[in-house]
């Protein structure tokens, strides 16, 4: 890819009860090959859902930082030493990670989509599908990631 080309910054939405490990592993080597900047969105519907996985409410930026520590061996394991920045935004997922790929200008966003039921597709929006219809970048979906 010719460099001029390539985005020059990445983001990958996680959240810790789907960590989007494969996510992490692809937008992790575009970084290093490319020389881009890599961030790692994690987007909550409420605030009372933080609590409920760990999070105390001070502020956005103690989120982002136990957003880091919780998953820090995940992130570890997958992206080794390469740099990276963490924001946290509460939201609804797919409408949150639209509004944090605007603010901090992302060319790419790397999300893993989950194999879902005939009932949670008729019920439930697709949270990767709106992400592609909304995003003011390109996005790549990936599939999750099977327990090997």
């Amino acid at each position: 890819m010719h460099k001029s080309l390539a985005p020059k910054t990445l983001m990958v939405p996680m959240t810790p009860d789907r960590p989007a490990r494969l996510a992490l592993r692809v937008a992790g080597q575009m970084a290093r090959e490319l020389g881009s900047r890599l961030i790692l969105a994690y987007v909550s519907t409420e605030p009372g859902h933080m609590e409920q996985v760990g999070f105390k409410l001070e502020s956005i930026d103690e989120i982002r930082d136990r957003l880091e520590g919780a998953m820090g061996a995940i992130i570890q394991e997958e992206l080794g030493d390469q740099p990276h920045e963490a924001v946290a935004s509460v939201n609804e997922r797919a409408d949150g990670i639209v509004a944090l790929a605007r603010t901090h200008g992302v060319d790419l966003i790397v999300l893993e989509t989950r194999p879902r039921s005939l009932l949670e597709r008729v019920f439930t929006p697709s949270v990767s599908a709106k992400v592609v219809q909304h995003a003011p970048c390109a996005v790549l979906v990936l599939p999750e990631e099977r327990p090997k």
